[in-house]
């Protein structure tokens, strides 16, 4: 029996000549001027940066929280436009700093959450890490 690989050259998210700029101010405040990336299944993308740089903004326009001023964030190779909020979140893993974990949880229990709540199988979480 063949062992299932994966296909690592697919696309899993985008950015497309994305900008997001905060229309409440004038002048307008741009956040993000035309950000290009490509992240496929498998890699692993840390956003570093000092603060007011744009970090948690790409992550919010990653999950559906804000949409792009212009370009495109796909998920899946799928506008964020297109999905249903909760079924693109759930889709998707990330880690935000301090305020955005439980502070009662460990970081493998963090990590775990959103594929213990679409019941994941336990090993496949990581929360069982040692024991499979």
């Amino acid at each position: 029996m063949m062992a299932k690989t994966e296909d690592f050259s697919k696309i899993s998210m985008q950015f497309r000549n994305v900008s997001f700029h905060i229309n409440d101010i004038l002048p307008p405040r741009v956040v993000i001027s035309d950000a290009s990336l490509k992240v496929c299944y498998g890699e692993t993308l840390v956003l570093l940066g000092r603060s007011g740089s744009g970090k948690t903004t790409l992550l919010r326009l990653i999950n559906g929280l804000l949409f792009p001023s212009s370009g495109e964030v796909l998920v899946q190779e799928r506008p964020t436009t297109q999905w249903d909020p909760i079924r693109l979140r759930r889709s998707i893993g990330y880690v935000i700093q301090e305020a955005g974990l439980f502070p009662h949880f460990t970081v493998a229990e963090n990590v775990a959450l959103v594929p213990t709540l679409e019941k994941w199988d336990r090993c496949r979480t990581g929360s069982e890490w040692g024991n499979c």
